[in-house]
């Protein structure tokens, strides 16, 4: 029997050994699974914290934006408006113009006209101290 005791106590003082290396590994395990838990908490907040970074700067840019827009739509406008009263003056000098050469076409014509009535009047004059 003291055999088997001795047996029993060598097996007994193994499985400690065993378990104590058991043990040390979980708490070795354990301590490892909290640090990543503690590494996956802070990345959690890191990623938080970048996502609102992010969407503070697309409102930022989206604003930006809206405004550059905007100030392009009003150039737009502006230039559109004053193409079209570009096109209005220049379409009324265009008439005044005509209207001058139609003007002077017609001064010429009168002059012509003129001239003409004065030879006839000093036809008639010329006859007229025949007679």
């Amino acid at each position: 029997m003291g055999e088997e005791t001795m047996g029993f106590e060598k097996a007994k003082r193994e499985f400690m050994a065993e378990r104590e290396a058991f043990n040390s590994e979980k708490k070795c395990l354990m301590w490892r699974v909290a640090d990543v838990k503690d590494k996956l908490a802070l990345e959690k907040k890191l990623n938080v914290d970048r996502q609102r970074d992010w969407m503070t700067a697309c409102e930022r840019s989206n604003r930006e934006l809206k405004v550059a827009r905007d100030e392009v739509l009003s150039v737009i406008a502006e230039r559109a408006k004053e193409s079209k009263e570009f096109d209005r003056l220049s379409a009324a000098y265009k008439e005044k113009e005509d209207e001058a050469l139609s003007a002077q076409k017609s001064n010429e014509e009168a002059r012509a006209c003129i001239a003409e009535l004065e030879k006839t009047v000093e036809k008639q004059q010329a006859q007229n101290k025949t007679l």
